[in-house]
């Protein structure tokens, strides 16, 4: 028997050899394995996020609003729709003296929209009374009687001799202030033709000449003067007034 050998006996594989003397490697391949399921199964959920809109069901029909009127208690019915129509939104017949939804006016609102009461003003007088009389107007002045024409008789180198005729055409004698003006001239002298003598005055071209007398009614003078270092028409030209003619 010594002779004999004995034939060598197979070693089983080391990798099934571990995994057999190791339970516990399984059991984490298998926990592993879950936990990638679960991971995946939570990833594929996904949840209404804000912006989710569920689509309504197929054949639903909108059930329009009810319309209230105030001091009514009982809403009005809807109307029938048909499927496929937009329904439209019908209101009850609005009762006589009654508004829908109006609010009230404020009692400010109330008071403003009254017309206002003009305020007396104080010291002023009372409606209906007398107005008071105003100041009598003056009566515009009658015009001047005398008529008075102007004319040059006599021209020369330096200087001239000029003419105021004057007529007094009221019914009664008056008196008459005659004024001439000749800028920048020089009044030598003045005189009347024919009638006693009046007064006169010269200064700065300005003659000023009244009657010595009355002038009486419905008659006629001459007042004749000497002007030097002037123009023979002068600036300006009246009798009591009124202003002459002939310039």
């Amino acid at each position: 028997m010594s002779g004999m050998r004995r034939a060598p006996r197979p070693m089983p594989p080391r990798g099934a050899a571990a995994v057999a003397s190791s339970p516990w490697i399984l059991v984490s391949i298998g926990l592993g394995a879950m936990v990638v399921l679960l991971v995946i199964a939570v990833g594929a959920y996904r949840g209404p996020g804000p912006d989710f809109d569920p689509a309504p069901p197929l054949g639903a029909v909108p059930v329009p609003e009810r319309a209230t009127s105030v001091g009514r208690g009982a809403s009005a019915l809807p109307s029938q729709v048909v499927p496929g129509l937009t329904p439209r939104r019908t209101n009850p017949p609005r009762p006589t003296g009654t508004t829908l939804d109006s609010p009230r006016p404020s009692a400010s609102a109330v008071r403003s929209s009254q017309p206002s009461r003009p305020a007396t003003p104080t010291g002023s007088a009372p409606t209906g009374s007398a107005p008071t009389s105003s100041a009598p107007t003056r009566a515009p002045a009658a015009p001047s009687p005398f008529e008075a024409r102007y004319r040059v008789t006599d021209s020369f180198s330096g200087g001239f001799i000029a003419e105021v005729w004057i007529r007094n055409t009221s019914r009664r004698d008056r008196e008459w202030v005659a004024r001439i003006e000749y800028p920048g001239g020089r009044v030598v002298t003045a005189w009347l033709e024919g009638v006693p003598q009046g007064t006169f005055r010269g200064a700065g071209g300005t003659l000023t000449y009244r009657s010595g007398q009355d002038l009486p009614a419905g008659s006629a003078v001459a007042l004749r003067f000497h002007i030097e270092f002037a123009s023979p028409r002068p600036a300006s030209c009246t009798v009591s007034g009124r202003a002459c003619t002939g310039l």
